[in-house]
């Protein structure tokens, strides 16, 4: 259910609206923070909307990074999924193959 926020980063106040607990937002909201405040840290001299952008151009590439580990652990998964069809096939055959040669046997 989406809930009503007010919250402050880098000194700037405003509302937001999210379907997140008051828990996850106060934790983004903290993370945001500490970003912002070490991109403008001391003796930095860097506007708050410049910060803003930085913000965001670190996320997307941390966004970025990310959506190709997943891509790369998906294709791992499908190889992993079909070697492992290819040996459950190949453990049927040798059960069907052990019944039979224990036919032949027990005649």
């Amino acid at each position: 259910m989406k809930q009503k926020y007010r919250i402050t980063i880098a000194d700037v106040e405003m509302n937001v609206i999210s379907d997140e607990s008051p828990e996850a937002v106060e934790a983004l909201v903290g993370l945001v923070n500490r970003k912002m405040n070490e991109i403008m840290g001391p003796g930095k001299q860097c506007p708050k909307s410049e910060a803003a952008l930085l913000c965001a151009l670190d996320y997307c590439s941390e966004r970025i990074k990310s959506q190709r580990k997943v891509k790369a652990m998906e294709s791992k998964l499908a190889f992993t999924e079909a070697a492992l069809e290819e040996a459950e096939a190949e453990a049927e055959a040798l059960r069907q193959e052990l019944e039979t040669l224990k036919m032949t046997v027990a005649r």
